[in-house]
């Protein structure tokens, strides 16, 4: 993959051909960031292409979390993947570095198929950041994710904590139990402290409290995830509702024969506009207005 020297399947910069991967504008582009408590966390930014070989640059038009971490923790993971058969995927590793309000970069994504029919939303800011690693462009084999399928379907139910808390709502629950929809898995690399984002389509909620994955497709990237540590989990369904879910990652156990990773659930995030937030354990609320500042 270019001249960058390779880092564990990693490289230091992208080859021209993953540049060019970047600028489809109907592909999944995820965002992983960490938040003030070293947890990851995944944003979808479609508004996101590769600059050169050492630059990215991803807009934004509304203001969630994603945005505030990168500010007090630049260290971000990336991940491109193609929306149609046969899937194929792109990992990066970037390093925030400044926000732009204006410029030719905040134009093109405002120019782009997304955003120049959308009248109220627009992309108000510019995000660059710095290219660390990038791997090559990956194929995503559909053979194991059916093998997957097969998997759950022999395994899954043995897999459910039995709680009476039902932490993933009915939305949730729907995304996390399709046989087939977008998943993605962010931990922290134990070796360098970015975030690194892995499709698992195979991914699927046990009961309401716990997802579990059975190791039928890139076995080794899924194998790297530091047992009882943080992880998130992006989830999306064909309409675009998307939710990510936060928990720890307890490692690999064995239901009917068949070796899962499990994920207990801790925390659950609306990623969908309009309201974005902490939806599980406690809904976020604001104070109620008793007094308003005096008009001059």
């Amino acid at each position: 993959m270019g001249k960058g020297r390779e880092i564990d399947s990693w490289f230091q910069e992208l080859s021209e051909e993953a540049v060019e991967f970047t600028q489809e504008e109907i592909m999944l582009k995820l965002i992983a960031t960490i938040d003030e408590r070293g947890w990851p966390h995944i944003t979808m930014i479609s508004s996101n292409r590769a600059l050169n070989k050492n630059k990215l640059a991803w807009g934004a038009f509304i203001e969630g979390s994603s945005k505030h971490n990168v500010v007090q923790n630049p260290k971000q993971g990336i991940i491109y993947m193609t929306a149609k058969l046969p899937f194929k995927f792109l990992q990066a590793k970037a390093r925030f570095t400044h926000v732009e309000k204006e410029g030719e970069d905040l134009e093109f994504f405002n120019r782009s198929q997304l955003m120049r029919y959308t009248t109220y939303v627009r992309v108000h800011s510019v995000y660059y950041n710095d290219i660390i690693a990038g791997s090559s462009i990956r194929n995503l084999k559909l053979g194991g994710i059916i093998k997957g399928i097969i998997a759950n379907l022999i395994g899954k139910s043995a897999a459910k904590t039995n709680l009476k808390e039902k932490r993933l709502n009915v939305v949730g629950y729907e995304l996390f139990n399709a046989m087939i929809a977008v998943r993605v898995i962010a931990y922290i690399d134990p070796t360098d402290g970015y975030p690194v984002l892995v499709p698992c389509i195979q991914l699927q909620a046990a009961d309401h409290n716990r997802v579990i994955f059975p190791f039928s497709v890139l076995k080794e990237d899924l194998l790297k995830i530091p047992i009882d540590n943080k992880v998130a989990v992006f989830g999306m369904n064909f309409n675009y509702a998307n939710q990510a879910i936060k928990g720890t990652y307890t490692g690999i156990h064995v239901f009917r024969r068949i070796k899962f990773g499990v994920i207990d659930i801790e925390e659950i995030y609306n990623s969908s506009p309009p309201l974005t937030g902490k939806i599980y354990p406690t809904i976020e609320k604001r104070s109620k207005i008793s007094s308003y500042p005096k008009t001059l």
